[in-house]
């Protein structure tokens, strides 16, 4: 038997009118992580790095807060440094989510603490990053996890990275350890400069 092609046809858009369904484009939701952001550390004293770090809405992250001037601030970790006590807010935003967290910062009085600075710097791809070392017992052994060191001692050290993110160096002296925190920013990109009067910062990196 012949089938009709325009009834088949009529009957075909009488169901799709009927079930409520659209001949075209289909649109489909898109699921988004709920957006967290964590401190790496309670509390951190003054003129040392905290790591802040975001997970969930849509791997894309944009960092901000009152005393920052960041000029890229994407990644999903983000160094920061303040040299007085206090409560400080950075908010973190992805997908049209926001969230705040804050670091807590308190002063520590030592003769011989042992501190690296600055404690959070940026840098552009291929800048040199450059940090010094004080207190300890005055001898000073560098590492980090992104660098064959082949001479590692020195109150001072400078370092050229390769690949944008978040790079740490370590300095012991004396049975004591702290480190820097590094943000390698993209190629082109100008380094931030801290307001005057205002904690100084650090800066994002792009993943």
């Amino acid at each position: 038997m012949k089938t009709n092609k325009k009834y088949l046809l009529l009957s075909l858009i009488t169901v799709l009118t009927v079930t409520g369904a659209s001949v075209g484009v289909l649109s489909f939701a898109q699921t988004v992580t709920p957006l967290t952001c964590s401190v790496n550390v309670p509390v951190v004293n003054a003129g040392q790095a905290a790591i802040l770090t975001a997970t969930g809405g849509n791997g894309s992250y944009y960092w901000s807060g009152l005393n920052l001037n960041v000029t890229n601030s994407g990644g999903s970790q983000f160094a920061v440094s303040y040299p007085d006590a206090g409560t400080y807010p950075i908010t973190v935003s992805s997908a049209g989510q926001s969230v705040t967290c804050n670091v807590s910062v308190v002063s520590v009085v030592s003769t011989n603490a042992l501190s690296c600075f600055p404690a959070v710097q940026n840098v552009t791809l291929g800048q040199t990053a450059a940090v010094s070392a004080t207190g300890g017992t005055g001898a000073y052994v560098w590492s980090s996890p992104d660098l064959s060191i082949a001479n590692p001692n020195g109150s001072g050290f400078s370092a050229n990275y390769a690949t944008i993110g978040l790079k740490t160096l370590t300095v012991t002296s004396g049975g004591l350890t702290t480190s820097c925190a590094i943000n390698v920013l993209s190629g082109g990109v100008t380094v931030p400069v801290t307001t005057p009067s205002l904690p100084d910062t650090g800066g994002g990196y792009g993943q």
